[in-house]
């Protein structure tokens, strides 16, 4: 299921015989030709050439992805038709997006003042908007430190803008509808106008995947009479990035879930229709089908006539409180008045929300945050991270205003957020992926499943990166070198080794031993492990990697690219190493030959985090080996024997 819109690829550009595009140079889209509301607000080529050429003199801001997606929200109307940075993090308690930059824009080394401009960039320097500075903020408690007048602090920047155009997106361009864009083809569909009254269109929100009590929900809604936007936030998503394309792919294949027959897995409380339809029918179920909406006007190529919602990709950040969790609680909100740009929502209150729709838990739907499983699909999620209940309150309930607001924006009358009862826990559906079990219907929809598991290989044949980490004369290049002979001994993977040694010589050569350089060494080795096991092939990696900070990024790296990581500790002692130090290096470092050396003169960080510890001398290198391998093999990496 997708969008039925076929978006011109030059939707964004305003036409210069467009009527619509007066001096503010409101883009008027399908919306207006539609009899709806222009939200989206760009200005006209005139313009746009005047600011292009003047912002040659201005100083320029590469947006991060994440303030790239703020900007986008505000230039599509999302928070008004006047689009602006303003002064405060809410406005009429609705979080919006502020701009916050260091001191130094580059080539002014100062902040910008008031009454100047910025010109702001997408990381390819392609010109988004002009940002015409009214003030400046100092933002304190940072991490920086120091206030916009010492010269060392961020500062929030305050002011107006002019959209040139909308960052581009190269990836699902018929799912990333502008708000104009989707309420015309809401009302193309006729799921909102006088004809169908208040409240036919709700937003269901995807921060990350849709499990089968999530589709009972849409169809609950849709038993009701009501037709389901799932709005699923993709700020800042690389396109590049497979897991981005896969959730899409699963998001889509949810949808389908929607429209299929009802299946027995799906007579379940979480599923039910909601609790003011069960007794409605007399505790009987289900109310029947709705009939096909009449009011339906198809459009040319419509491939799907009579779907009860469609899935729209909207430039929020996801969240990972909206995907982790938790105990049931408010999740439901019904917007004031008839949706409309600025319509502040009001809260739904416990046991209802005045629609017949009672309050949707946010139990379930999770899915874990290690990488490059089903796992991190959704947002990162560190389950290990004390969490303070206070906050996490405060900030799922600026979440859910924040995305009300955007749920009226795009035309919606109601928004749910959070995943429903009965969705499977971060950790259930990666382990069956983890094993290569079955994905249950009770949990997944099978069209989900069928996506995940041709997308996520079992650990058996999944990429895997192994880092072995200790001193100088430790053994980990007899261990590496002694561990990819016996994985090429059982066959079934291809394996590459990337001795510490070795990558001086080819991959790092010129660089020498002091932190800034070691650190770019063991980065520079994550980074080609991370693409052998993202490829799924197997590296074997043995540097000495001193530094907690840059062991974790490889781990990172390697799991962001989709493979497995397992760090070895060789633990063996420093004097053990210094006794067998061949080429002296123990001796020069003890003499002052050679500063900053692991062991003697700097320190070596050890791991907390070891999937496996062993000690040279203790163990032989093949009873060292076969620690490893033993582990391999429990976590699945490995057939066992």
């Amino acid at each position: 299921m997708s969008a039925t819109s076929a978006p011109n690829p030059d939707r964004h550009v305003v036409s210069p015989t467009d009527p619509a595009a007066g001096s503010t140079g409101s883009a008027g889209h399908a919306a207006a030709s539609a009899g709806g509301d222009p939200l989206l607000t760009l200005v006209g080529p005139a313009r746009a050439a005047e600011l292009t050429s003047a912002s040659r003199d201005w100083s320029s801001l590469t947006l991060t992805p994440a303030q790239l997606a703020g900007l986008e929200l505000l230039l599509v109307g999302a928070y008004g038709p006047h689009p602006g940075y303003p002064a405060q993090d809410e406005v009429a308690g609705v979080p919006v997006p502020t701009l916050i930059v260091p001191t130094g824009l580059d080539p002014t080394p100062q902040v910008p003042a008031p009454g100047s401009s910025v010109a702001l960039r997408d990381a390819e320097g392609v010109m988004i908007a002009a940002l015409h500075v009214g003030a400046t903020i100092p933002v304190p408690g940072t991490a920086q430190g120091g206030t916009a007048q010492g010269g060392t602090g961020p500062v929030r920047l305050v002011g107006e803008l002019e959209g040139i155009r909308l960052p581009h997106h190269p990836d699902h361009p018929d799912l990333r509808l502008t708000p104009d864009q989707l309420r015309a083809e809401l009302r193309a569909r006729g799921w909102i106008g006088p004809q169908v009254g208040e409240g036919a269109a709700w937003a269901v929100w995807a921060d990350g995947l849709l499990h089968t009590a999530d589709v009972g929900r849409i169809r609950a809604l849709t038993r009701q009479g009501k037709r389901c936007v799932v709005l699923a936030p993709v700020g800042g998503a690389d396109p590049a990035d497979a897991r981005h394309h896969l959730r899409v792919r699963c998001l889509l294949a949810a949808l389908d879930a929607v429209d299929a027959p009802l299946r027995a897995s799906e007579a379940t409380l979480a599923s039910e229709a909601v609790a003011s339809d069960a007794l409605g029918t007399g505790g009987s179920g289900r109310h029947r089908e709705p009939t096909p909406d009449p009011y339906r006007r198809p459009a040319p190529g419509d491939a799907t006539r009579g779907r009860r919602s469609l899935l729209v990709l909207v430039p929020a950040l996801p969240s990972p409180l909206l995907v982790a969790p938790r105990e049931p609680g408010l999740s439901a909100t019904v917007l004031s008045g008839p949706a409309s740009t600025g319509a502040t929502a009001g809260a739904a209150t416990a046991g209802g929300n005045g629609d017949g729709v009672p309050t949707p838990g946010q139990d379930g739907a999770g899915v874990d945050a290690e990488p490059g499983a089903a796992r991190d699909l959704g947002t990162p999620v560190n389950p290990g991270t004390p969490v303070d209940l206070g906050l996490e309150a405060a900030e799922l309930s600026r979440l859910t205003a924040e995305r009300a607001q955007l749920a009226s924006a795009y035309g919606l009358t109601g928004s749910l957020t959070g995943p429903a009862i009965g969705a499977p826990g971060r950790d259930e559906l990666a382990s069956l992926l983890d094993s290569g079990g079955p994905i249950p219907a009770e949990l997944t929809p099978p069209t989900v499943a069928a996506e995940l598991t041709r997308a996520v290989p079992p650990r058996l044949r999944r990429g895997l990166t192994v880092l072995f980490t200790g001193l100088s004369g430790s053994g980990k290049s007899t261990l590496a070198g002694l561990l990819v002979c016996r994985l090429l001994e059982e066959g079934g993977r291809r394996v590459t080794l990337l001795d510490g040694d070795v990558v001086r010589t080819h991959l790092s050569k010129g660089l020498g031993f002091d932190r800034a350089d070691r650190d770019t060494n063991v980065r520079r080795i994550g980074f080609v492990a991370a693409q052998v096991a993202g490829a799924g092939g197997t590296a074997v990696c043995a540097p000495i990697a001193p530094y907690a900070e840059v062991r974790a990024e490889v781990r990172a790296m390697v799991r962001a690219a989709g493979g497995g990581f397992v760090l070895v500790h060789v633990a063996t002692p420093v004097e053990v190493c210094e006794a067998r130090d061949r080429k002296g290096l123990y001796a020069k470092a003890r003499a002052g030959v050679i500063p900053a050396f692991t062991g003697v003169s700097d320190p070596y960080e050890v791991p907390q985090d070891a999937d496996v510890t062993v000690d040279t001398a203790r163990l032989s290198p093949e009873e060292s080996v076969d620690r490893v391998l033993d582990h391999l093999r429990l976590a699945g990496w490995l057939a066992a024997d």
